[in-house]
């Protein structure tokens, strides 16, 4: 079988209605998959990290930008436009400038787009640096604030390797996520039939539909075009790799998987396999 890719439940019955509308032999199997992301960071007292981690400076800056927006008296609805005006100064104007040409990429400058880019993810790190910083000490909206920003609780994403195991404000997490995926699989011999894909799948699902063609073309050269007789599996094997086209070449290698694909020729009753050798029946 040839494996056509993974997918969420509604993706999945979408690739397989139009692969079963053109005839193809379809399977799809549900599986369970692990999604795991490491990541570790230093956390502990502002005054505990001073010295520790390059970024210190950074988090200054942004504690401060912090603790400017809260005594202005931001709420949980204005709190992200008075912190990023004090961590990020000109961070609305980057974003007004892309507005403006976002409709027309090409007239935008390499220096309008790469400071764009740069701008937005230090709010993304900015913002997310608050929020921990909210978590960590119980601060909220609305409540008294006292001390709790003088010398607050932070965390700051580092590199393990860069850092002492034995540090006590090392903190390393792994967190998994457990979701169900649809794995999709084809018969080999079905992908001859690539022309018969309705053309919303191709233009929707490029990679698939390449992917599909590519083993598509060596079953048609297969079928139409290799010398019939017998054969051993390594003479089957050469005729699995093909080149197609002149000034836009594809190549396509099956040499590797020759076995899968006469198995699944032999399904179709267009050869028979004993051992190593190879009798086409057409």
């Amino acid at each position: 079988m040839f494996k056509v890719g993974e997918y969420s439940e509604m993706e999945a019955k979408s690739i397989a209605g139009y692969l079963k509308d053109a005839g193809f032999k379809v399977d799809i199997r549900g599986l369970v998959q692990a999604r795991t992301e490491y990541s570790a960071s230093l956390q502990g007292k502002l005054s505990e990290i001073k010295g520790k981690t390059e970024r210190y400076e950074q988090c200054e800056r942004y504690l401060s930008a912090l603790k400017t927006a809260m005594e202005k008296g931001a709420s949980e609805e204005t709190f992200r436009d008075l912190f990023l005006d004090e961590a990020i100064p000109g961070w609305k104007e980057t974003l007004a400038k892309f507005e403006e040409n976002k409709d027309s990429p090409d007239d935008m400058d390499d220096e309008t787009r790469d400071t764009f880019v740069k701008t937005m993810a230090e709010c993304i790190v900015s913002t997310d640096f608050a929020q921990r910083v909210f978590d960590l000490n119980d601060i909220e909206f609305g409540a008294p604030v006292n001390g709790r920003l003088d010398d607050p609780i932070i965390s700051v994403p580092v590199n393990p390797d860069d850092c002492d195991s034995d540090n006590p404000l090392l903190l390393q997490r792994m967190d998994t996520d457990l979701a169900k995926e649809y794995e999709i699989t084809i018969d080999e011999f079905s992908a001859s039939l690539f022309d018969e894909i309705d053309e919303d799948f191709q233009n929707e699902f490029v990679d698939e539909f390449l992917k599909i063609r590519a083993l598509g073309y060596i079953i048609r050269s297969l079928v139409n075009v290799a010398e019939k007789g017998k054969m051993d599996i390594e003479e089957f094997a050469d005729l699995c790799e093909i080149e197609i086209g002149e000034r836009m070449v594809m190549s396509v290698d099956g040499s590797l998987v020759a076995e899968e694909i006469a198995r699944s020729l032999e399904k179709s009753g267009m050869l028979k396999m004993k051992g190593n050798t190879i009798k086409w029946k057409i």
